[in-house]
């Protein structure tokens, strides 16, 4: 695909029928997401609740660094609200994305689109963007993960000492790049996996619950605590348990994206050809 055709695709798409009707221009696209955005009050104080637990503890970076305390409190209020607005992203994600084709299926209204000169691999994406487009988090999840990546590369670089090695100001960067990118990559992980699983079942119910079941597993088994447990068996040192503690869950959600980004093609391909 050629980058400098982007931005003629990206005009395209946002005059495209199916992402016109998904982010909401008309019609009511997902009854699930609208009756789920009824208690987003409830939603949004659940995230900054769980926001707190996640983002006032960092024993990778913090633990037993007392010099560190001034800078640990500039931090954790960006930390607690980027994760409060990073799980309400997970949670509604799903919610926008994997009863989208299964709803199609089921009604039988996927075969009427299939008829139209669109091609399938634009419906579903364009079904997917339009989707994410109504979330509004993202000028706010930007601005926190930018200031966010910033803080924990300098306070990163503070708790690895000053000696000016390579190694350390490597790791530092490492840590600030991977929390500014990991939030998106959690969000779009739970989005690609809402619609694979669309495109899987007709029941946009089955759907739903096997997004939510695999949005919690990876959110559990690839936290950096998880990747912590990983360097210390390892037993590399400190500086490599810093790097490793970022790299390794922004890792894993950027390959299962890229992994899900294929397996949808490939189920746009097979529902293309009626399959």
């Amino acid at each position: 695909m050629n980058p400098l055709a982007w931005p003629r695709q990206w005009r395209e798409l946002k005059n495209h029928p199916v992402y016109q009707r998904e982010r909401g221009g008309w019609g009511k696209p997902n009854r699930f997401y609208d009756s789920l955005s009824r208690y987003s009050p409830f939603v949004v104080m659940g995230a900054i609740l769980l926001g707190v637990c996640a983002g006032s503890s960092n024993p990778a970076i913090f633990a037993g660094n007392e010099a560190l305390l001034a800078f640990w409190c500039l931090l954790c209020l960006p930390g607690i609200v980027l994760n409060g607005v990073t799980l309400f992203g997970l949670f509604m994600a799903p919610a926008l994305t994997a009863p989208t084709i299964s709803m199609e299926l089921d009604r039988g209204t996927w075969d009427i689109l299939r008829v139209t000169p669109l091609s399938t691999r634009s419906i579903i994406m364009a079904k997917l963007l339009g989707a994410l487009a109504r979330l509004r988090i993202w000028p706010i999840l930007f601005a926190l993960s930018l200031l966010q990546g910033l803080l924990l590369t300098c306070s990163t670089l503070f708790a690895l000492g000053t000696d000016g090695s390579n190694l350390a100001t490597l790791s530092g960067v490492i840590v600030g790049l991977t929390s500014a990118i990991r939030p998106w990559l959690e969000i779009l992980f739970a989005a690609f996996v809402g619609m694979l699983a669309s495109t899987l079942v007709k029941s946009a119910t089955t759907a739903l619950a096997a997004s939510y079941t695999a949005v919690f597993l990876i959110k559990v088994f690839n936290s950096s605590l998880i990747w912590l447990g990983v360097a210390a068996l390892i037993g590399k040192g400190e500086t490599f348990s810093f790097a490793l503690s970022g790299l390794g869950p922004t890792a894993v959600y950027f390959v299962a994206i890229v992994g899900l980004f294929v397996g949808l093609m490939r189920q746009a391909d097979r529902l293309g050809s009626g399959n």
